[in-house]
């Protein structure tokens, strides 16, 4: 009897989209395809039907039959799957893939940027956060969620501005370039309609104001600079905290990045090489490097 036909998909899930890769048993890309936020920490049944929403999305596009009908091994890194609770949570929930292999965003970046290779990441898109791994050893730092952490992301730094522009409204300090222009983007005179917007806003928000900030800061506005320049010394301690476990390579990922590196520690800007592959490219290592293992055990 022929053995049925294995697929392979990875999925990359954060805050403000999903993205999943489908490949077939010889590593050649059939699909890809972006559905909805996937942050298992902030909305577990809502990740779960992105994760779905995606695999149905890339076998359409791939001319497969029904995902039920199909041999699909899964690997799965969703943000929040690093926090143990959350991880047991989702592991309850039934996926109809063949096998299922769930982690961490970072962990599933870690993978592909090197290839399944011991390295390093650090990402600073909407939020930040960074991941190590060296053999046996893994290490993951950041992602604590934005209301707590997320420094140096481009929502921290909206954030920021924000807290600016509520400060020059208040006459704590002067108004000045950054939070005129801000104001302007909101298109908001007063704090009371600064706070109306921001009141239910998610990070997603907060995070189209970067621009704002970073544009600014390479003119050498003052208050844009400080809070690049303060954004940069966090991901500079952030990423010689990874480098403690003596990873074989560094590399960056996300919106900023190629912005905000310039302001690094002019050593780690040395270190920093490009990734050899993208997180859902990590996810796949992943479920079969699992696959592998359990053959073995």
């Amino acid at each position: 009897m022929n053995k049925p036909t294995e697929y392979f998909i990875g999925i990359d899930g954060g805050g403000t989209k999903c993205k999943a890769r489908l490949e077939d048993a010889h590593g050649n890309l059939l699909a890809e395809a972006i559905a909805g936020p996937a942050n298992a920490a902030r909305d577990l049944k809502g990740s779960v039907e992105s994760v779905i929403t995606a695999t149905n999305m890339v076998i359409n596009k791939a001319n497969l039959p029904a995902l039920s009908n199909i041999n699909i091994h899964a690997g799965i890194g969703l943000a929040g799957l690093n926090i143990p609770e959350v991880k047991e949570k989702f592991t309850r929930e039934v996926l109809p893939f063949s096998s299922v292999h769930i982690t961490s965003d970072l962990h599933i970046a870690c993978i592909g940027a090197h290839e399944g290779k011991d390295g390093a990441i650090v990402i600073i898109g909407t939020g930040s956060a960074g991941a190590a791994i060296n053999k046996d050893k893994q290490l993951e730092l950041g992602g604590h969620g934005f209301i707590i952490g997320d420094k140096g992301s481009g929502a921290w730094l909206g954030k920021m501005a924000i807290t600016q522009c509520l400060e020059s409204l208040d006459g704590i300090i002067p108004s000045n370039t950054l939070t005129t222009q801000v104001m302007a983007h909101l298109k908001c005179n007063t704090a009371h309609e600064l706070v109306n917007v921001c009141l239910t806003a998610k990070p997603a928000f907060f995070a189209t104001l970067a621009p704002i900030v970073l544009t600014l800061a390479t003119q050498k506005q003052p208050e844009a600079l400080a809070l690049v320049e303060e954004a940069a010394d966090y991901i500079n301690k952030l990423s010689y905290q990874l480098l403690r476990l003596n990873p074989k390579r560094l590399s960056f990922f996300g919106g900023i990045t190629h912005i905000l590196v310039p302001y690094l520690d002019p050593k780690l800007q040395t270190l920093i090489h490009p990734p050899l592959g993208t997180p859902e490219q990590g996810a796949i290592l992943y479920s079969k490097s699992q696959l592998t293992n359990r053959e073995h055990s």
